[in-house]
């Protein structure tokens, strides 16, 4: 009787211990997995690129019931400061890519609110009027246990992890290029190519930025709005597979009119004919699109090469930049007659304080009145554009009316 008694306590006590202190291997095992690699996930939204995950890589699967939105803290730290990033969701996949939802991997998808203040790649420097790359320093530690589909525990811990990488869909797509014209001007420029299939031929559209976007080759035109990616992105290339080009204008403070000027102007004329030779594409299907500064070179660019532009959309521009006095000129006569059977399509807001809309308004009316009957033109009411008026190219980007409009026109 007095042996069995024993036999219960000691069962007892061995369970006891099992409860509280975990078998060696499940602990060695935890201990075991080394910490992930972290790698940010951007996305450029209409009003410019934001850190809208961190992927977490691990060298085992992780079981996604463990997670939560408090599992981990996500900090950015930008001139000294540590901003936590609002965390929306936590899941895992087997891609690293953002889902939405969880399916068993070694990857962990921390989506981040991107309205958050700090969400931002990019601060626009006043003194020079161009928007800077700010540095991604990038923090995230682990605040609560977590297990692995073993279901082993990877405990919580103090120590963090500095994101190392960074993956931007359809930014990465573009490549890098430098042209030099027959003067020796060089421009840097940015080329998205499409799938392309043997024998057949493809649109071209030219992207021209606005003056916060110039740069050294920085591709600070590629994320500080849609305006490139618009064109490249998945969805558009399924309707209208096409190549893409964004040239990037140097920081040049003697020109005040960035792509309107020379040697801008001609150069990136003859950037789109060397593209034309060199890509198999259709050159009676090349395309160009301007907001701001670019608006003002799309109108000049169209003028100059007729034989060159099937269409056109300036968005936020004038056309008459030489006589322009607080980014207003009445309109040129001659402009008119040269572009009064040109497709074009034209964007402005009632509101817009930095380039008067005065300069569209009074252009269609003067290509109307010479039996131009090839010219469209949409006016945004004042309070529609946010966070000011000028910023007339975020909706405009977006209207896939003017795209199929733009995508028909032939020369």
């Amino acid at each position: 009787m007095q042996k069995r008694r024993f036999a219960l306590v000691l069962l007892s006590f061995v369970l006891l211990l099992t409860i509280f202190y975990p078998s060696s291997s499940s602990a060695a095992a935890a201990a075991d997995v080394p910490a992930p690699q972290a790698t940010l996930l951007t996305q450029v939204q209409p009003l410019g690129e934001v850190v809208s995950a961190v992927v977490l890589k691990y060298s085992t699967n992780i079981d996604g019931a463990s997670l939560s939105t408090s599992s981990f803290q996500v900090q950015s730290v930008l001139n000294d400061v540590y901003t936590d990033r609002t965390v929306t969701g936590v899941y895992t996949n087997d891609t690293g890519a953002i889902t939405n939802r969880s399916t068993h991997g070694k990857y962990v998808l921390i989506e981040l609110d991107t309205q958050d203040k700090n969400a931002s790649t990019l601060t626009y420097d006043s003194t020079s009027a161009v928007n800077r790359i700010n540095p991604l320093n990038y923090y995230i530690s682990q605040k609560k246990d977590i297990a692995t589909s073993k279901k082993t525990v990877i405990p919580a811990s103090t120590q963090t992890v500095k994101a190392t990488d960074k993956v931007t869909p359809i930014v990465d797509d573009f490549q890098k290029n430098t042209f030099e014209n027959k003067d020796g001007f060089k421009l840097n420029y940015f080329t998205f190519e499409p799938k392309v299939e043997p024998g057949k031929t493809y649109p071209l559209v030219v992207f021209l930025h606005g003056n916060g976007e110039r740069g050294d080759g920085n591709g600070v035109n590629l994320l500080a709005n849609a305006g490139a990616v618009t064109w490249a992105s998945p969805e558009q290339q399924a309707k209208h597979p096409s190549f893409v080009i964004a040239p990037q204008s140097p920081i040049d403070l003697e020109h005040k009119f960035i792509w309107a000027d020379e040697p801008r102007n001609s150069a990136v004329a003859d950037l789109v004919r060397e593209t034309a030779l060199k890509y198999p594409i259709d050159t009676n299907r090349i395309y160009i699109v301007g907001i701001s500064q670019g608006a003002m070179g799309t109108w000049r660019l169209l003028e100059k090469n007729l034989d060159l532009f099937a269409a056109g959309v300036p968005i936020a521009g004038l056309t008459n930049y030489e006589k322009a006095v607080n980014m207003y000129a009445p309109v040129d006569p001659a402009h008119v007659e040269v572009l009064k059977n040109v497709p074009i399509w034209a964007f402005h807001a009632a509101d817009d304080t930095t380039v008067s809309p005065k300069n569209s308004q009074e252009m269609v009316a003067a290509i109307k009145a010479q039996s131009g009957n090839l010219i469209h033109f949409t006016e945004y009411e004042a309070g529609i554009i946010k966070p000011t008026g000028h910023f007339s190219w975020v909706p405009a980007l977006q209207n896939q009316d003017m795209i199929e409009w733009l995508f028909a026109q032939k020369k």
